[in-house]
C-alpha cells in the first residue's frame, strides 16, 4: 500500500519542520532492528520510561524547551553536534507522541523482564534515542504517492494517511483541552439521560450502576482524580536517574483511603495490570499503529496501590466516550437493538449541544449584531427542515449542519481510499438516498431552496428576512478531530461544489466555499462570538486560507491555534 508521508505531520495542526529519521543520523532503519533494540531493555523500565516522556510531551506547555531537555538527555555528544551544526537538521524535532505510542506498543511485545539493561547508563538512553530515530522513519515507509498521478486521489490518499495523526496531535495545552472535554461530558450525559427517558424510555444511571456499580457522576470525577494527580508534571520526571524516583509518576490508590473501594470498581474498565499486556496486546495486532490497546487501557497497574498513565488524552476519552460506549455495550446486552438506539439519539445530543455553544455565544454580543435560530423550518405548508441552524447578521446568513458520524474502525484506520470515500459520502456528503439527504446535501438543497432563481420556486423562512442576504456561508460542525486532517475541508469543499454544480441561483449572492469545524473547534471559537460576529471569524479563516497556498490544506483549528495556545 502506498502510503503519504506521515513525520511532518505528527504535531497535528502545528505547523512544525519534519522529524529527524534514523538515516539523516547515520542509522539504518526497519523493524526487525528496531525490535532487536528494544528486546534488550527491562520490559518495566522502558514501559516507565516511554510512559514518563509521552506524559511529557502532553502537557503541551513549551515544545521547543522539552524537546531541548530530552536531547540533552538521551543524544549523544557526537549526534548533538550533529544536529547543532547542521542547517537542514537545527531546530527539528525527534520526540514526538505518534513514535512514543508505537514504541510503548512495540515494547509491550518484545521487551525482556528479566533484562538487566535499565536507563542509569548513558550507552541506554542512547539506544532508546536510536530507537525514537527508526520509530520516526517508520512514520513513513517510503512509498509516497509516487504512482497516484490524480490531484483528487493525493489529497484523498493524504487525508487517509493523516487521520489517525489527528488523533495524537497535540495542539492545544492538557489543561485547556481538559477543560472543555469535562464541560461537554457532563452536558452531553446529562442530555443523554433524559433523552433516554423521554424518547427510549430508559434509566442511563440506573443502568450504569447496576453493570459497574458506580453512578456515571462519581466515575467521570474519578477519572478526572487520577488525571489531576499530573498536572505539575515537568521534564525532570523523565530524567530521574534513581529508579526510586518512579514512584512521583505512579498515581496511588490508597492516598485517599475512603475511595479505594470507587477506585477498584473504575479499574477495570480502564486500567491492565503489567502483567496481562503482552496477552491482550495480541488482540490489536491488526491495527497495531492506531494504538487500540492504549485506547482501551490508558492506565497500568504497576503493583497493588501504583498506577502508572500511560496517555493523558485516552484518558480524557473516558469521561465522555467512554462512557458512552459502556452505556452502549450494556444496553445491546440487555436487549438487541437498544444500542443502536442509543447511538442515534446520540446524534441528536450532538446536534442540541453544537446548537447550546452557538447561541451562548451569539446571546453575548452586545449590542446584538447575529441571531441564532435553530431546527430552521421552511414557511411553507410541508413544515420541512431547512438546516439544523441559522446564524443571520444584517446581510449574511450562515447555514450550519451538525453530524456525529462514527465510520468504522476498518474505515477510519485502513488507508483504504475507497472505504473511506463510500462510507464518508454516505454518512456526511450526500446520503444513500436522494430523500434521506445528509449532511453536505442539506445545505445544497437549504441554499437552493432559500436562493433559487426562479423566484416562485424560493421557500422562505419565518425568522429570518431572506431577501436582505447578500452572503451565504456554509458550515458543517463534526464531532470527531479526524476531521482536522490536512486537506479535509479542501476535500469536502470540492465535493459541496460538486453537488452545487448546476444550481441555478439568484444574482448578487455571494456564496462561500464550504468551511468544516470539528465541535472542539466551536468550543474554542464560543467565548469570542460575543466580541466579533460569526461570520467575521469565517471571513478571517478564508482569508487566512488564502494568504499562503500551504494553507491550503490546513483546518479551522489551525486558524484558532493562536486563541487556544
Amino acid at each position: 500500500m502506498n502510503r503519504y508521508p506521515r513525520k511532518q505531520l505528527t504535531l497535528g495542526n502545528i505547523e512544525i519542520s519534519p522529524l529527524i529519521t534514523a538515516e539523516e543520523i547515520g542509522y539504518t532503519s526497519s523493524e526487525e532492528e528496531l525490535s532487536q533494540i528494544l528486546r534488550t531493555f527491562k520490559f518495566r523500565d522502558i514501559l516507565i520510561q516511554l510512559a514518563k516522556i509521552n506524559l511529557l510531551l502532553q502537557r503541551g506547555n513549551d515544545f521547543e524547551y522539552d524537546e531541548i531537555a530530552l536531547k540533552e538527555y538521551f543524544c549523544k555528544p557526537v549526534v548533538l553536534n550533529r544536529i547543532d551544526t547542521s542547517s537542514s537538521l537545527r531546530g527539528r524535532f525527534i520526540f514526538n507522541r505518534q513514535s512514543t505510542l508505537r514504541l510503548l506498543s512495540e515494547c509491550v511485545s518484545v521487551s525482556d523482564p528479566y533484562s538487566n539493561i535499565t536507563f542509569d547508563k548513558a550507552d541506554s538512553r542512547y539506544n532508546l534515542l536510536k530507537c525514537y530515530l527508526i520509530a520516526n522513519s517508520l512514520l513513513d515507509d517510503g512509498n509516497s504517492t509516487s504512482n497516484i498521478t490524480s490531484q483528487e486521489e493525493i489529497s484523498k490518499r493524504v487525508i487517509v494517511d493523516s487521520i489517525p495523526t489527528m488523533d495524537y496531535a497535540i495542539n492545544t495545552s492538557l489543561e485547556y483541552r481538559a477543560k472543555f472535554i469535562m464541560v461537554r461530558s457532563a452536558e452531553y450525559l446529562s442530555r443523554l439521560v433524559d433523552a433516554a427517558k423521554i424518547h427510549l424510555g430508559i434509566e442511563v444511571n440506573q443502568t450504569f450502576f447496576q453493570e459497574i456499580e458506580l453512578r456515571i457522576k462519581d466515575y467521570q470525577h474519578l477519572v478526572y482524580s487520577i488525571l489531576a494527580a499530573y498536572w505539575k508534571f515537568s521534564p525532570l520526571e523523565v530524567m530521574w536517574r534513581d529508579p526510586s524516583r518512579d514512584s512521583s509518576v505512579f498515581f496511588d490508590t490508597s492516598s485517599v483511603p475512603d475511595l479505594i473501594p470507587l477506585y477498584e470498581k473504575l479499574l477495570p474498565h480502564i486500567c491492565i495490570s503489567i502483567n496481562d499486556l503482552n496477552d491482550e496486546a495480541k488482540k490489536f495486532l491488526r491495527l497495531k499503529n492506531e494504538f487500540l490497546l492504549w485506547r482501551k487501557y490508558p492506565l497500568v497497574k504497576i503493583s497493588e496501590n501504583q498506577i502508572l498513565c500511560i496517555d493523558f488524552y485516552f484518558l480524557l476519552e473516558k469521561l465522555q466516550t467512554g462512557v458512552f460506549w459502556i452505556i452502549r455495550d450494556i444496553l445491546e446486552k440487555r436487549c438487541r437493538g437498544d444500542g443502536q438506539k442509543i447511538i442515534s439519539l446520540w446524534g441528536d445530543i450532538f446536534e442540541d449541544y453544537a446548537t447550546s455553544a452557538i447561541i451562548r455565544g451569539i446571546d453575548a454580543q452586545v449590542p446584538p449584531i447575529e441571531k441564532c435560530v435553530t431546527s430552521l423550518q421552511y414557511h411553507q405548508k410541508e413544515k420541512k427542515e431547512c438546516t439544523d441552524i441559522a446564524v443571520s447578521g444584517n446581510e449574511t446568513l450562515i447555514l450550519l449542519e451538525c453530524k456525529s458520524p462514527i465510520l468504522r474502525a476498518e474505515t477510519k484506520f485502513s488507508g483504504d481510499l475507497d472505504k473511506f470515500d463510500t462510507e464518508l459520502k454516505d454518512k456526511i456528503v450526500e446520503g444513500e438516498r436522494p430523500k434521506k439527504a445528509k449532511g453536505i446535501k442539506q445545505l445544497c438543497n437549504a441554499i437552493q431552496s432559500l436562493f433559487h432563481i426562479d423566484e416562485t420556486q424560493r421557500k422562505s423562512i419565518i425568522e429570518i428576512d431572506i431577501s436582505r442576504i447578500s452572503k451565504v456561508y456554509p458550515v458543517l460542525v463534526l464531532f470527531d478531530r479526524m476531521f482536522s486532517a490536512p486537506l479535509m475541508n479542501r476535500y469536502l469543499d470540492s465535493e459541496y461544489e460538486r453537488l452545487m454544480k448546476g444550481i441555478e441561483l439568484k444574482g448578487d449572492l455571494n456564496i462561500k466555499p464550504l468551511t468544516v469545524l470539528t465541535i472542539e473547534d466551536l468550543e474554542s471559537l464560543e467565548p469570542y462570538l460575543s466580541d466579533t460576529p460569526f461570520h467575521v471569524h469565517l471571513d478571517n479563516w478564508m482569508q487566512w486560507r488564502a494568504s499562503r497556498n500551504s494553507n491550503d490544506k490546513l483546518s479551522f483549528s489551525s486558524f484558532l491555534y493562536p486563541l487556544n495556545s
